[in-house]
């Protein structure tokens, strides 16, 4: 999608025109925290009811695109929310690539166990192990990992209830990069000390992917990588198979 700023006003926020996939035109007021005030469009119907899927897709993405555009031209404000701003993690993904290999190893020997088997981390005999989401969150600096959280478990009991195991710690957001897995089987010759560190940065990697692929864009080449990234985007669901992909 094609961007352009139309204005910026210090109270009143960013005029920004997106021109979406089918190259029409959509003109977003944006609020410095990334609120979106006013989209304006000819395109599709103003209520969202009568809207295809595939438009909803559309004006949904056109917003996550404006707050982009939005925050690399004024990389100061907090417009959008760190872990869904690609350079954000991206230096995450810098400060995991410096981590020392002993420290990673016994830092991340837990979040390893948990993917396996949550429920062994919760203590909820009502817990619906199938909804879990393992997080783990890291604070960096200067592209360097400084410090590791412990485990938090979000999942829901078997009456639907969400629940979380565990608390997540009170680092700015723009110093944290968070990992968040389901439940997942690894293979039954899978080495902890070789394969884990694969796993962590192929996640961080798709992450990323999903970060562009939730604003309607194609994402650049060294993310187009299989595997979990976010668990909730607003994506294309055939892009993995119509896109070639690289090993992460």
């Amino acid at each position: 999608m094609e961007t352009e700023i139309t204005g910026a006003d210090g109270e009143q926020g960013i005029g920004i025109n997106v021109f979406d996939e089918r190259t029409n035109r959509h003109w977003l007021a944006l609020n410095w925290d990334g609120g979106v005030r006013e989209h304006q469009q000819e395109a599709y119907s103003h209520n969202p009811a009568d809207r295809t899927p595939d438009e909803q897709r559309i004006m949904t993405q056109v917003e996550e695109r404006a707050k982009y555009a939005a925050q690399q031209e004024f990389p100061d404000a907090d417009i959008l929310y760190p872990m869904w701003d690609p350079d954000h993690v991206e230096a995450g993904l810098r400060s995991l690539s410096s981590y020392d290999v002993e420290a990673f190893h016994e830092e991340f020997r837990e979040f390893y166990k948990a993917i396996q088997a949550p429920k062994e981390y919760v203590q909820d005999p009502e817990m619906d192990e199938a909804t879990a989401v393992v997080n783990k969150t890291i604070r960096f600096s200067e592209d360097r990992v400084v410090d590791v959280a412990d485990l938090v478990v979000e999942y829901q009991r078997e009456n639907g209830q969400d629940r979380v195991a565990g608390s997540y710690p009170s680092w700015p957001d723009e110093e944290t990069l968070v990992l968040h897995l389901p439940k997942v089987e690894l293979a039954e010759d899978f080495v902890y000390e070789d394969q884990m560190e694969d796993v962590v940065v192929s996640h961080v990697m798709a992450q990323i992917r999903d970060i562009y692929l939730n604003m309607g864009e194609d994402p650049p080449e060294e993310y187009r990588v299989e595997g979990i990234g976010k668990l909730h985007i607003v994506g294309d669901e055939g892009w993995m198979e119509a896109q070639p992909t690289t090993s992460g």
